[in-house]
């Protein structure tokens, strides 16, 4: 009787091996690309522009645009803020 030699079994299981690193890497970038479009949107941009990060160099003008671009939500806070006549200032007492 002839025992499986270690090279043997490896390749018996290294599709198994394969398909769950696979699979947990899927579920990964599943999660980070739930919460990158979480992001975006609590900045006040439409989810789709996730997409955009897929396109290279496209991905790092969009990165500089959202950073020192004002984002939606700011520019709706400082107009309700200046309709409410909001100064900035704490009240003199």
């Amino acid at each position: 009787m002839d025992t499986p030699s270690y090279d043997q079994l490896q390749d018996d299981y290294g599709w198994l091996f394969g398909t769950a690193a696979l699979i947990v890497w899927a579920a990964v970038a599943i999660i980070f690309l739930i919460a990158y479009i979480q992001i975006i949107r609590k900045a006040g941009y439409s989810g789709w522009w996730v997409l955009v990060g897929i396109v290279p160099l496209l991905n790092v003008v969009m990165f500089l645009v959202f950073a020192f671009s004002t984002w939606p939500v700011v520019r709706e806070r400082d107009a309700l803020r200046a309709r409410a006549g909001y100064t900035g200032q704490y009240p003199q007492g």
